[in-house]
C-alpha cells in the first residue's frame, strides 16, 4: 500500500540516526527503531543519509522530504542548531508543593541571570521574602497559585510572548539548555519540547539520597531523544520513541517539571492538578502538534527525599490514570505490546515460562520475516531487533504488572510460600517464585548499575523501590474506581506484522512546487 508524501523537514533541521538503528546491505537498508522497521534507501539517500551523520543539515527537497521519512519512522530523530533566547521568548519560574522558598529562587535566578543576561523571568505566587528577593534580581512578579494548572494560567495572562520556558524554583538550568529546546521551534509542527531533567547535587542523609536516586530514576528520559508520545500517539507518521530505561519515565503520568512550549499551542485543563504539564503535553498531541524530548537541553531539580512524599507521589500521580483516560476518550492506556508478547508475558506470569518463550520465539521470527519484505533486510540483521523488540515488550509488560498488579503477584508469591511449605502444588510454588522475581530483579539490577554510588544496601534499595510499586498499585485501583475507567488496566495491542511501501517524490528542476513522482523509491517494512 503506498503511503501518502511526507512533508519535507524544515529548513536548518538536522537528523540523528536512532541509536538502535543498523546499517546492512552496503548502507542501503536501515533497520532499527521500537517498534523495529526497515526501510531501504535509493542510491541518492544513502548520501544524503551519510551527510547527515557528518552533521550536514539536509537542503534540497528530496533530502528533506528523505529526512522526514526517516523520524516520521522512527529512525531519526531531529536535530536543530541552538537557536538563541530574544524577546519572543519568556521565561517563567513556578513552585512545587508550597510556597517559593525564597534560596531556592535566588539559585535559579543567579542561574538564568548568568546563562541569559538579557531575560527578566516572570515569578508566578511569589509573596513576601519570596516575592521582595525575585523584584530585586530584576525579575517581575504576578499573584497566582505557585504550581498547578493555576500557576500556567496566570502566566499566560500576562506573557505575550511566542514561545514559554517553564522552570520550578529552585532548578539548576546547565549552558544551552534553553537554546538547545529552542532550535526545535523552527519546525512550524513542534508544540512543546521537553528537556532532560537531573537531581541537584546536595548532601543529604543515606535515606534521603536513596528516595532522592529512585525519583530521579522516574524523572529522567534518558541520554537519546525522541519524539514525546503519550499513551502511544503518534503526530502524522508511526514513529516511536527507543526503548526507555528500566526505570525511566516510560511512565505517561510521570510529571513534567520542565517545559518550552510554543504559547499557541498551550491549553490548560483546570482539572489537571499535579499533572498540569503532562497534560498540556498530552493534549498537544491530541491536536495534531509534535512534542520531542531533547537531552542536549538539561536541567537539575531538587528530588524530594521523604519517603512518605515518594510513596505519596507514586500514589497520587498512578490515580490520575483514570480521571485522564476519562477526560480524552481512551478506553486502553496499557503498554503497547504485540499480540505475541503480551501472550507470551501472560503464559510466564501464569506459571508456563516454556510456553512464554516458545510464544515468544515464533512472534520474533514472524518481526523478522516481516522485515526482510519490501525493503529487504538480510535476515540476520532482521532477527537483531526482533529480539530486542520482544525483550522490550517484556520489560514494559513486567513493570506494568508490578506497578498495577501489584497486589495479584503479592497474592501469588504469598500463595506459593503457603503451598510449598506444605509440600503441595508445585505449580503455585512456581508461579511465586516468578511474581517474585518480576517484583524484585528489576529493582535488584537497578541497585546494582548504581553500586558506586548508592547509599544503602540491595535489600534497602529493593524494599523501599518495592513499596513504591505498590504504592503506585493502589493509586492507579484507586483511580480506577473512582472514575469509572478502566483504561490503565487494559494493555494496547500493536496491530499485527504488516509489510508497507513509501513513494519518495524527486523535485523537478529544483523547484518545491513542481512535485514529480521519482522513479525510485523508499520501501519501509514494519512490525
Amino acid at each position: 500500500m503506498a503511503r501518502p508524501t511526507p512533508a519535507p523537514l524544515p529548513r536548518g533541521l538536522g537528523i540523528e540516526i536512532d541509536r538502535s538503528v543498523r546499517f546492512t546491505d552496503e548502507g542501503h537498508v536501515l533497520v532499527g527503531g521500537t517498534p523495529p522497521r526497515a526501510l531501504r534507501l535509493p542510491a541518492t539517500g544513502v548520501g544524503s543519509v551519510i551527510r547527515g551523520i557528518s552533521g550536514a543539515r539536509p537542503t534540497d527537497l528530496d533530502e528533506r522530504i528523505l529526512a522526514r521519512t526517516l523520524v516520521e519512522a522512527g529512525l531519526a530523530h531531529p536535530r536543530p542548531a541552538p537557536a538563541a533566547l530574544d524577546e519572543r521568548t519568556r521565561i517563567v519560574l513556578i513552585g512545587r508543593g508550597g510556597a517559593i522558598d525564597p534560596a531556592a529562587l535566588i539559585t535559579t535566578l543567579d542561574l538564568i541571570a548568568e546563562h541569559h543576561p538579557g531575560a527578566r523571568p516572570l515569578v508566578v505566587g511569589a509573596t513576601g521574602i519570596a516575592a521582595r528577593t525575585a523584584r530585586a534580581r530584576g525579575a517581575r512578579t504576578v499573584d497566582g497559585p505557585t504550581g498547578g494548572p493555576g500557576a500556567l494560567a496566570a502566566a499566560l495572562a500576562v506573557c505575550d510572548g511566542e514561545f514559554l520556558a517553564l522552570l520550578e524554583a529552585g532548578a539548576e538550568p546547565s549552558p544551552g539548555w534553553l537554546e538547545n529546546a529552542l532550535g526545535h521551534f523552527v519546525d512550524p509542527d513542534v508544540a512543546a519540547v521537553i528537556p532532560r531533567t537531573l537531581a541537584v547535587r546536595r548532601p543529604l542523609g543515606p535515606s534521603g539520597m536513596t528516595v532522592a536516586a529512585l525519583h530521579a530514576l522516574r524523572a529522567d528520559r534518558g541520554a537519546d531523544p525522541a519524539p514525546v508520545l503519550p499513551w502511544g500517539h503518534g503526530h502524522r507518521g508511526r514513529g516511536r520513541p527507543s526503548p526507555p530505561e528500566e526505570h525511566g519515565a516510560a511512565d505517561p503520568l510521570e510529571p513534567v517539571r520542565v517545559l518550552v512550549a510554543r504559547r499557541a499551542a498551550v491549553r490548560v485543563s483546570h482539572d489537571a492538578g499535579e499533572l498540569a504539564g503532562t497534560d498540556l503535553v498530552w493534549r498537544a498531541a491530541e491536536e495534531g502538534w509534535s512534542v520531542r524530548y531533547e537531552p542536549r537541553s538539561r536541567v537539575r531539580l531538587p528530588m524530594p527525599d521523604g519517603i512518605g512524599t515518594y510513596l505519596r507521589s507514586r500514589f497520587v500521580h498512578a490515580a490520575e490514570g483514570g480521571a485522564t483516560a476519562r477526560r480524552y476518550g481512551r478506553w486502553a492506556t496499557g503498554p503497547e505490546m504485540s499480540p505475541h508478547g503480551l501472550v507470551a508475558l501472560l503464559s510466564v506470569l501464569g506459571g508456563r515460562p516454556v510456553s512464554g518463550l516458545v510464544i515468544g520465539a515464533a512472534g520474533a521470527a514472524l518481526t523478522a520475516r516481516g522485515l526482510t519484505g519490501e525493503a529487504g533486510a538480510p535476515t540476520l540483521e532482521a532477527v537483531r531487533p526482533a529480539v530486542v523488540d520482544l525483550t522490550s515488550a517484556g520489560r514494559a509488560g513486567a513493570r506494568t504488572a508490578r506497578t498495577t498488579w501489584w497486589p495479584v503477584l503479592a497474592g501469588m508469591v504469598v500463595a506459593g510460600a503457603a503451598a510449598g511449605a506444605g509440600g503441595r502444588r508445585r505449580g503455585l510454588v512456581r508461579g511465586a517464585f516468578l511474581a517474585g522475581a518480576v517484583l524484585t530483579v528489576p529493582h535488584l539490577a537497578s541497585w546494582r548499575r548504581r553500586r558506586g554510588t548508592a547509599t544503602v544496601g540491595p535489600l534497602g534499595w529493593t524494599a523501599l523501590a518495592v513499596a513504591g510499586d505498590a504504592a503506585c498499585a493502589l493509586g492507579t485501583w484507586w483511580g480506577v474506581a473512582r472514575s469509572g475507567s478502566l483504561a490503565p488496566l487494559i494493555p494496547r495491542v500493536r496491530s499485527p506484522l504488516f509489510s508497507t511501501s513509501l513513494e519518495s517524490p524527486q523535485v523537478g528542476a529544483g523547484s518545491e512546487g513542481s512535485r514529480t513522482k521519482s522513479s525510485w523509491g523508499s520501501h519501509v517494512s514494519e512490525s
